[in-house]
């Protein structure tokens, strides 16, 4: 199930949030969230699903005394989920790009390695139970109730696609959910939050997203405008593709009491590479900071550290050459601007800032094409070639459009201030109209980007 799609928005979530706010059912609020994230997960399919249960068990299982669990259990409470990661997201790159086994070379028969299908956000509850494994070895948190645990794991807004929480942000919250009660600032807050994200989702990522698939099926036909449209059409696609589920994730889940953290920072306004790390997709910088940076010494062996860690966070993003390669850029162009700090930042902070977008705009290059044909479509970037694939200017105001919601406005900013709005009669036609907009193009919405990680 996806935010974006009749089922979710006009009938399962209403039906949770009514049946939350019951007051026969306050005491058993955190087993109906539990069973609502277990519905939303299982409808992609009951084997993910089981997928998700083993994991949150074992975890649990094996972390749940009271005492300071040691290093080896530690180990296999890592190495469950990080192999069921392992195994349906990395094993057929692992078997046909690592170790180089074509299909004709392995058996016709049925095998577990064929045809695997990836459960939809298990890079992300992965994590976020790995980090609850390692917190609770140092001695960081104690063992919650099995319930609590369960939610943590599986709450829906955040399941798929984040922000990543560790336990410590969220326990206390899901532990006062039979006492929560909204005010009509938490309401507010929550519809900016899932309104605006869905905007930024169907209405501007996914009409992005349209001339960008297209366009990067005809690579032999693009002339270096529409090789420019791609680059920063893509940039800009991904980006609220992202920043849209987010948001609609931060405002559901502040409807049910839990406040997540914010996941972008305005991150193309980064001046800096590094920069933009501490600004895009926060809770996984932070993950990757916390849990293998600092162990592996920090900046103590920095060019070492660094290079592990984009490397990494490119495998995370996928199982491909072209994403350790991604990783791979970004590593360099940290490692690259901080040793030439100096010169760097001779540039006025506007130059910086257009810049660093520019870097991190080509680097999304490598989400679309492989290698072949990124050497392709950098030849039709640099040929100058007048005819152009796109059809009239429409594409380029959808950019522009783009541009101004991207370096313009602050949903969050805007979401602060709405208690104090005095008419709120006329944010709700304007939400009412935005969100009508959003519902009519749900047939043309795609799933979300950030799902196949």
């Amino acid at each position: 199930m996806i935010f974006n799609q009749y089922l979710f928005t006009f009938a399962f979530l209403p039906i949770v949030l009514i049946l939350f706010y019951l007051r026969p059912l306050r005491q058993w609020r955190i087993g109906l969230l539990i069973v609502a994230s277990f519905v939303f997960y299982g409808y992609a399919g009951l084997a993910h699903l089981g997928v998700l249960i083993f994991d949150i068990v074992a975890v649990y299982v094996l972390t749940r005394r009271d005492e300071q669990i040691s290093r080896w259990t530690l180990g296999v409470a890592i190495a469950i989920p990080l192999l069921s990661l392992i195994y349906f997201k990395y094993a057929e790159f692992l078997i046909a790009d690592v170790f180089m086994i074509s299909r004709s070379e392995r058996s016709t028969e049925f095998s577990l390695f064929e045809q695997i299908v990836l459960p939809a956000g298990i890079s992300f509850f992965t994590f976020q139970t790995i980090s609850y494994a390692i917190d609770r070895y140092r001695g960081e948190i104690t063992t919650p109730k099995f319930g609590d645990f369960v939610l943590y794991v599986s709450f829906f807004p955040q399941l798929v696609a984040g922000p990543i929480v560790r336990f410590n942000e969220v326990g206390a919250q899901i532990r006062g959910l039979t006492e929560f009660s909204p005010n009509g600032a938490v309401w507010l807050r929550g519809l900016n939050y899932f309104v605006a994200g869905l905007a930024f989702k169907v209405l501007v990522a996914d009409s992005l997203g349209s001339f960008v698939n297209g366009l990067s099926t005809q690579l032999d036909n693009l002339s270096s405008l529409d090789a420019l449209f791609v680059v920063f059409g893509y940039s800009f696609q991904i980006y609220f593709d992202f920043y849209g589920y987010s948001l609609i994730a931060i405002g559901i889940a502040s409807w049910f009491g839990i406040v997540l953290p914010t996941n972008f920072l305005r991150p193309y306004e980064a001046d800096s590479p590094s920069a933009f790390w501490r600004k895009w997709h926060v809770s996984l910088s932070f993950w990757i900071r916390d849990y293998l940076y600092l162990p592996l010494g920090g900046n103590k062996n920095y060019l070492r550290n660094i290079t592990i860690v984009f490397l990494a966070v490119g495998l995370w993003h996928g199982a491909g050459w072209n994403f350790i390669a991604w990783g791979g850029y970004h590593a360099l162009l940290v490692i690259m601007v901080r040793n030439g700090e100096r010169y760097w930042n001779l540039m006025p902070i506007l130059m910086r800032r257009g810049a660093n977008f520019v870097l991190v705009s080509f680097g999304w290059l490598l989400f679309i094409f492989d290698f072949d044909e990124i050497w392709r479509f950098l030849g039709r970037l640099a040929e100058f070639r007048a005819e152009s694939v796109l059809l009239g200017g429409f594409p380029w105001l959808i950019l522009a459009i783009s541009a101004v919601f991207c370096f313009g406005i602050n949903v969050e900013k805007f979401g602060e201030r709405l208690p104090r709005f005095r008419h709120q009669e006329l944010l709700g036609v304007a939400y009412g109209a935005i969100l009508f907009l959003c519902v009519i193009f749900f047939d043309y919405s795609t799933s979300f980007i950030y799902f196949r990680f």
